[in-house]
C-alpha cells in the first residue's frame, strides 16, 4: 500500500466466497465463505463490513466488525428517491467518513463487471474518494505471491489429502478386470472416464476437499493440455492418462499431475516420458531466487528442442510438442504469480522467499498416427525462509501402473 500510495483498500466479497475471490479470502482467513467487504486502512487496521445474519461467522475473521445493516440502507434509498446507485454512493460516503478514510482508495475482489464499473465511476464523479484500480500485479496479488510458513502448511495439507485421492483412484483402477485391453465394471461394461471422475469426486468429498474440473483425460484427449476428458471414453491399457487434480482444502489449493499408462507403456510414450522427466529434473536444479522465471522456461525449451520436440518458443500456435508455460504460483487461487513463461512475457519476475510454485513440463501429440497421447508431470515447491526450495508433493511418479 505504501508503494502504491494507497490510503485504504476495499475488497468486495458478495454472495458467499469461493475460489473465485482469493483476494477477499486472503484477508479474512481462516473464516472463508462470508459475504461482505474488507476495508484496510493505511495504518494496517482491518474491518469486515458484514450483514447481521452473518455476525457469528464474521467474528471468526478476527477483524474489526462493522454491521452493514446498521446504516439503514432502506432509508438511504428512500432519501435518494429510489436511485439505488446514488444510495450506494452515499452509503460508502458515510462508511468512509466514519472510518476517517479519504484520499486514494484501491478497489479489489469479485463483483459483477458492469455493477463495479458503474459504482467506481460514481464514487469518483461524486468525489467520495480517489478511485484506484490496477490492471495487473496489484497490491494484493503482490502480497499473495509469497507465502509464510502457516500458508505453506495449509498447502502441504492439501497436497497430502490430494495424494490420498490419487492413491485411492490408482488402487481402485487396479481392482477392475480387463477384456480386449479395456477395463470392465462389475457388470461387464467398459469402465469410463466418467466412472473414474465420479469415484475421485466421492473420495475428495470424504476427505474434505473442494474439487471441480479435475482433468482425467485418456488417449487423444491427453494430448490436449487442458482437455478435461470425455466422460464416455473407455479406460484402456497402454493409453496415456493425464490426471491433473487441483482441489482446495480450507481455502488453499494443491496442484498435482501424474501421467499413467495402465499395464504397459508403448515405446514412444516411454521415451516422451523420459524427456519430460529430464526437463522436470533440470528445472528443480535451476530453482533459485537469483534467476528470472523466464530462464527456467528457456532452459525447458532448449532441452525439449534438443530432443526433437517443437516448443511454444518456436510456434505459439503449435498443437504438438511442448505447448505451455513451465509452471505457476498458486495458493488461494490455482493460478497466481509468479509464472515461468517465455522471455518477454513477464520479464522482471523472479522466484522469491515464500514462493510456492509448480513445475509441470509436458509433451502433447494428439494426432500421432500410432494413437494420440500426452505426458505431464507436476510437482509443487515452496521456497522457505532460508531460500531453499522444498518439494511439497510426494506421490509416486511411475508411468506404468501394474494391473
Amino acid at each position: 500500500m505504501r508503494e502504491r500510495k494507497l490510503d485504504a483498500l476495499v475488497v468486495s466479497g458478495p454472495d458467499g466466497m469461493s475460489a473465485a475471490n482469493p483476494n477477499y479470502n486472503y484477508l479474512i482467513a481462516p473464516a472463508h465463505d462470508i459475504s461482505g467487504h474488507v476495508i484496510v486502512k493505511a495504518d494496517g487496521t482491518r474491518y469486515l463490513l458484514h450483514r447481521t445474519m452473518e455476525r457469528d461467522e464474521a467474528a471468526q475473521s478476527g477483524l474489526k466488525l462493522i454491521n452493514y445493516d446498521g446504516y439503514n440502507r432502506k432509508q438511504i434509498i428512500a432519501e435518494k428517491g429510489g436511485d439505488r446507485l446514488a444510495a450506494e454512493v452515499e452509503l460508502w460516503r458515510r462508511i468512509f467518513a466514519d472510518l476517517a478514510i479519504d484520499g486514494r482508495v484501491g478497489f479489489y475482489g469479485s463483483e459483477d463487471q458492469g455493477r463495479a464499473y458503474a459504482l467506481l465511476n460514481a464514487l469518483a464523479r461524486e468525489e467520495v474518494c480517489e478511485v484506484v484500480t490496477e490492471f495487473e500485479n496489484d497490491a494484493l496479488l503482490e502480497a499473495r505471491a509469497t507465502k509464510d510458513a502457516w500458508e505453506a502448511e495449509q498447502i502441504m495439507k492439501a497436497c497430502r489429502a490430494t495424494e490420498q485421492v490419487m492413491t485411492d483412484t490408482r488402487d481402485w483402477l487396479r481392482t477392475h478386470g480387463v477384456a480386449n485391453e479395456t477395463l470392465l465394471t462389475s457388470d461387464g461394461q467398459p469402465l469410463t472416464v466418467g466412472d473414474a471422475k465420479r469415484f475421485l469426486r466421492m473420495r475428495c468429498f470424504a476427505l474434505g476437499l473442494d474439487e471441480s474440473n479435475t482433468i482425467f483425460a485418456i488417449g487423444r484427449d491427453a494430448g490436449v493440455p487442458h482437455s478435461r476428458g470425455n466422460e464416455s471414453d473407455p479406460i484402456m491399457l497402454g493409453k496415456t492418462i493425464i490426471f491433473d487434480i487441483f482441489p482446495r482444502l480450507n481455502g488453499y489449493f494443491a496442484d498435482i499431475t501424474r501421467t499413467w499408462c495402465l499395464g504397459y507403456a508403448p515405446d514412444h510414450v516411454a521415451r516422451g516420458y523420459e524427456h519430460v522427466m529430464q526437463v522436470h529434473a533440470s528445472t528443480e536444479q535451476l530453482f533459485s531466487t537469483q534467476r528470472y522465471c523466464w530462464e527456467m522456461q528457456e532452459n525447458a525449451c532448449n532441452l525439449f528442442e534438443s530432443l526433437g520436440h517443437v516448443t511454444q518458443r518456436q510456434d505459439l500456435a503449435a498443437t504438438s510438442g511442448y505447448l505451455h508455460g513451465l509452471g505457476h504460483g498458486f495458493g488461494l487461487a490455482v493460478h497466481e504469480s509468479p509464472g515461468m513463461s517465455l522471455r518477454g512475457m513477464r520479464p522482471d519476475e523472479k522466484l522469491k522467499v515464500g514462493t510456492i510454485i509448480c513445475n509441470e513440463p509436458g509433451l502433447y501429440y494428439p494426432d500421432d498416427p500410432r494413437g494420440g497421447w500426452g505426458v505431464r508431470v507436476e510437482d509443487d515447491y515452496w521456497c522457505d525462509s532460508d531460500g531453499n526450495f522444498k518439494r511439497l508433493t510426494e506421490f509416486d511418479r511411475s508411468l506404468v501402473i501394474s494391473m
